[in-house]
């Protein structure tokens, strides 16, 4: 009882001030709150909640009507919470395959998922299945008129396929090009295209070391739908096929030749690319790609501010709530990833509205249809009226798992200084976590400040914060189970989320944008 008063006391004293603004307590109702929200969505009901599927619908309609008990508003004018988008989702079917056809005529068959990986970004052509094909090495396939490079200088890839290296070539250990140009060169998109424009009738890539050390999850996508937006920037074209081959597979099609791969590899790692030759050995396409158009939704709620003016701007907080769906007839939960997340913002959402002290209007937002590349937030952060207005972005991906005391907090000072005191302020002052700043290293190999829908704010200018566990043990696997959340992290990170809400929704000016550092693109 005397612990319900002293929270009670808090809760009416943040009225004037702030949330808790001093040490954090826990709250048996919040955490009621959690148990019984997770517990539905990383429920096998859902069938792992993967976008454009059932799974993901059921989530949805319980993620609004929670909106709407709690009394959240709908964003839209239309009075639905719900922003829908259309997606390509290609499938290329398990019987695909490449053939390697030596000299002798000896055949070597290299079957999709386990010896290569075909690429559906731009939709292949059949136009050159079942074609016997010459095959010739052209470095990275890449063709740069304004740097006076071409790979394909002196290289006849007329209704040839093209082997080349992944990425774009360097220099002690500097790009050739611009940072902008490097990352368009490396595009595999770029590599299709000007393979066609040269004749190509396909493409083989070299895998890096970073693939052959994650072919296993290669192996497993090679096999699973590929979704893209569908929109003005979408090219829905066909093109010439491209496939990604494994070590095993790219040392039998190099096996005595000019080059051997690990003398391709080692010329790489030395940065220096062999001239152009023309492979002994040819090779047959025999693929198929399944193609529809499904639909997915976001979902946008608003806590409308208090203030006349200031509630035309918006601070966002948002969490993705699809998982992985069922894969081989087990279901991916996805407790953790992103369960945790969404019912923690769900919770602030709830907290927001009862504080009723914001004065700049607040978005609880969901994004759909994360795991299959950020396609929610960025369908969302291209095709909102209202982004321009928005002033922050806070961002849970992963809250639920590991020490209750210490959490990942990634991005605060990428764009804005003054973001990452306030966010150190109302962590001292509420629930202290310890958080480790390991992800924001720039030279970070895994990426994660790219890897969520922060990201998609942040290429807008608008300054983010992500909050993530690091949980490795169960990442991805039908074992992110709700038995392994810890709802008191979950608590905790709701009322950091709420807490710095509120601070920038009262703030009387917007945050400083002062960061110089370029906002790059993933690979």
């Amino acid at each position: 009882m005397v612990r319900k008063l002293i929270f009670l006391f808090s809760y009416v004293i943040f009225l004037t001030i702030g949330l808790f603004s001093q040490q954090y307590i826990s709250n048996t109702e919040s955490t009621k709150y959690l148990r019984e929200n997770l517990e539905y969505l990383a429920s096998d009901e859902l069938e792992g909640r993967e976008a454009t599927t059932h799974g993901e619908d059921l989530a949805a309609e319980f993620l609004s009507n929670k909106l709407i008990e709690y009394g959240v508003h709908p964003y839209a004018d239309d009075k639905t919470f719900f922003q829908t988008f259309e997606v390509d989702v290609r499938k290329v079917d398990t019987s695909s395959y490449f053939d390697i056809i030596s000299v002798d005529n000896s055949i070597i068959r290299m079957q999709v998922g386990k010896d290569f990986y075909l690429s559906t970004t731009i939709m292949p052509s059949k136009d050159f299945n079942d074609l016997e094909s010459e095959i010739v090495f052209a470095g990275f396939g890449i063709t740069a008129p304004d740097y006076e490079y071409d790979d394909y200088d002196g290289v006849d890839a007329e209704g040839k396929v093209v082997l080349i290296y992944r990425g774009a070539p360097m220099r002690d250990e500097e790009s050739l090009f611009s940072n902008e140009d490097h990352r368009k060169f490396a595009d595999p998109e770029f590599k299709i295209k000007n393979a066609a424009e040269h004749g190509a009738a396909g493409i083989l890539v070299i895998p890096t070391e970073f693939a052959m050390k994650h072919w296993n999850w290669i192996k497993r996508n090679a096999l699973s739908s590929d979704f893209s937006l569908i929109d003005n920037l979408t090219d829905r074209s066909e093109s010439i096929p491209s496939a990604m081959l494994s070590e095993e597979a790219v040392s039998a099609l190099l096996n005595k030749e000019r080059y051997s791969y690990q003398e391709l590899a080692e010329a790489l790692e030395d940065e220096e690319i062999p001239e152009w030759f023309l492979l002994s050995k040819k090779t047959r396409f025999s693929y198929n790609v399944r193609r529809e158009i499904r639909s997915s939704k976001n979902i946008i709620g608003m806590i409308v501010g208090t203030d006349p003016q200031l509630k035309n701007e918006f601070v966002t907080i948002g969490a993705h709530y699809d998982h992985e769906g069922i894969v081989n007839g087990e279901i991916y939960n996805g407790a953790d990833d992103n369960a945790s997340g969404s019912v923690a913002i769900l919770e602030a959402g709830r907290r927001l509205v009862e504080l009723n002290n914001n004065k700049r209007s607040v978005l609880i937002i969901f994004h759909a249809a994360e795991e299959k590349g950020l396609l929610g937030s960025k369908y969302l952060t291209a095709n909102s009226n209202f982004m321009e207005d928005v002033v922050v972005h806070i961002n849970v991906d992963m809250v639920g798992r590991e020490h209750v005391d210490t959490i990942y907090s990634v991005g605060s000072d990428k764009l804005s200084s003054e973001l990452k005191e306030i966010v150190e302020e109302a962590n001292e002052e509420t629930v202290e976590f310890n958080f480790n700043y390991k992800f924001d290293d720039p030279n970070d190999p895994q990426r994660i400040y790219y890897r969520s829908d922060h990201y998609n704010y942040a290429k807008k200018g608008i300054p983010i914060v992500f909050f993530y566990d690091y949980m490795l043990e169960d990442y991805h696997k039908t074992t992110d189970d709700a038995e392994k959340i810890n709802y008191i992290k979950i608590d905790k990170v709701s009322t950091l989320i709420t807490e710095i809400a509120l601070r920038i929704a009262n703030l009387g000016h917007k945050l400083a944008v002062d960061s110089e550092e370029v906002v790059e693109e993933s690979e």
